[in-house]
């Protein structure tokens, strides 16, 4: 069950990830770039739930984010499995704990990575592209809200609509809810986040 919820969640990352359009208010997603282009860093802890009504209880998975400028990325998952990705410099690896040892992923799973971790980076940079599969509109209030919702069928039976959360200070992203329909939703939480400061030593070099 967490297998296929994993890579269900890829699958909408991905959407999600590509899914702004530039003609969806445009200048105030050139307010979001602006705000983002002072990021050179960025470090949080993460909890991710998935909510299914099949389910007596959420799946929740925690974990951490780093990002450097311009496309480091390190997503690691801590509870319940561990299991890190580092992409660096155009390289993607992605490593799963077994036997009490960290392994590297030999079966693709870090290519599709790649390409989500690729427009992660493009993200904190404040860079939307432009994707007509979702239609986009800012809230403004205490906080920023963004929401995409689908304009076609490649995204029928996938998502009813995505809000993402963002800082009105530095556009640094809080939340994330994608929402798949009256029986499932997937929300992380993005909690105790540090920008600009000096990241740890090796935080995307390959896991000893």
């Amino acid at each position: 069950m967490r297998g296929q919820a994993g890579r269900r969640l890829l699958i909408l990352l991905f959407l999600l990830l590509t899914a702004f359009p530039d003609a969806a208010g445009a200048d105030d997603f050139d307010r979001l770039r602006r705000d983002a282009s002072g990021i050179s860093s960025l470090s949080a802890d993460f909890v991710q739930k998935k909510s299914m009504k099949i389910l007596s209880a959420p799946l929740v998975s925690k974990g951490k984010f780093y990002y450097a400028a311009p496309d480091s990325i390190r997503w690691e998952y801590v509870k319940p499995i561990r299991s890190i990705v580092i992409s660096n410099q155009g390289n993607t690896k992605r490593y799963i704990a077994s036997g009490g040892k960290m392994i590297e992923d030999k079966t693709g799973g870090a290519l599709a990575m790649k390409i989500v971790l690729d427009e992660v980076a493009g993200w904190m940079k404040g860079k939307f592209t432009a994707n007509p599969s979702f239609a986009a509109r800012v809230q403004e209030g205490p906080e920023t809200q963004i929401v995409l919702t689908p304009t076609g069928k490649n995204t029928a039976g996938l998502i009813e609509k995505i809000e993402i959360t963002v800082s009105r200070k530095d556009a640094v992203v809080k939340t994330v809810r994608i929402v798949e329909g009256a029986a499932a939703e997937t929300r992380i939480d993005f909690l105790h986040t540090v920008v600009n400061q000096t990241l740890p030593p090796g935080t995307f070099q390959d896991i000893p």
